[in-house]
């Protein structure tokens, strides 16, 4: 989906994020990572300067670092994973210790390999967190396991704080931004949790990027079948091309349009963080601590 026809476009000053990205470099370049790989560094994210030096969160990727999906849009290499470690929900919770996270956001390639897409290996890590330190929060950022009920009903074995899992894009562009998915697919997964799950326990959130080119009411839409799917909280960001991605940005999307979603989640009980920096993983404990208070 590249546009050779579109002027190359300055990148605003409102997606350059100023805190300085050595902290995080130098945090991680102490630990013995055994294989465990950061989605901040894998996705380069732009926030990686501030998440963790400032507000105690990290996001990390398990089940290895290779998906057996090829979307345009991502860094993430594409090809035959590893087989999983047995070892890993201990270096992970070796890594939270060190670090002294508060809360900790795990995601992980598509491990369509698997029967289960590698739920069980989310709970046995979830469950190791949960033994080094209860007070610990823990949001998980699911690929849709092909539907399987079964892979949802394993990650209720030990559940996070926070099921999360991204739509992307809108419907209309999942042919060519988000190949082997299926928007209704991802729509079901939420359902099911919203039907399964505690809600006010085990809290559901998803997100999209824009500057593909949709409308701001086809986002509207997104917000308004995510919110009747169980959906609570909602994040909302700008699309910039990482390294080694065949997708480019076809608009910079303005402020004024990030205003008008959150706005609009409001209306239909959405909590939506909408920003140009915005990722699904930013400021997580923030959105998360909006539907345990009160």
């Amino acid at each position: 989906m590249t546009n050779p026809t579109l002027p190359r476009q300055p990148i605003p000053f409102f997606l350059i994020n100023p805190n300085p990205k050595h902290p995080f470099r130098e945090a991680i370049a102490k630990l013995p990572m055994n294989g465990i790989h950061t989605i901040c560094e894998e996705a380069k994210c732009p926030n990686r300067g501030e998440c963790l030096p400032k507000h105690g969160t990290i996001s990390i990727m398990v089940m290895g670092s290779i998906c057996t999906r090829g979307c345009p849009f991502c860094a993430v290499t594409t090809g035959k994973p590893l087989p999983l470690d047995p070892t890993e929900p201990q270096k992970v919770v070796d890594i939270a210790k060190a670090l002294q996270v508060r809360y900790l956001v795990m995601t992980s390639p598509n491990r369509d390999e698997l029967p289960d897409g590698g739920a069980l290996q989310f709970t046995k890590i979830v469950r190791a967190l949960r033994d080094h330190d209860a007070a610990l929060k823990i949001e998980i950022l699911v690929p849709d396991f092909l539907g399987k009920e079964e892979a949802f009903k394993a990650l209720l074995l030990d559940p996070p704080d926070v099921i999360a899992h991204d739509l992307q894009t809108i419907p209309r562009l999942y042919g060519p931004i988000r190949p082997g998915a299926i928007y209704e697919r991802s729509l079901g997964l939420f359902r099911w949790f919203q039907a399964n799950t505690d809600t006010s326990r085990t809290l559901l959130k998803a997100g999209l990027m824009v500057g593909f080119g949709e409308t701001e009411e086809e986002v509207k839409g997104v917000l308004k079948d995510a919110a009747q799917a169980g959906v609570q909280f909602f994040t909302i960001g700008q699309y910039l091309k990482p390294p080694g991605s065949i997708l480019d940005v076809t608009e910079y999307v303005p402020l004024d349009r990030y205003a008008r979603w959150t706005e609009y989640g409001k209306t239909i009980g959405l909590n939506v963080q909408a920003s140009p920096l915005t990722r699904s993983s930013y400021l997580a404990d923030r959105l998360a601590s909006h539907g345990t208070q009160g």
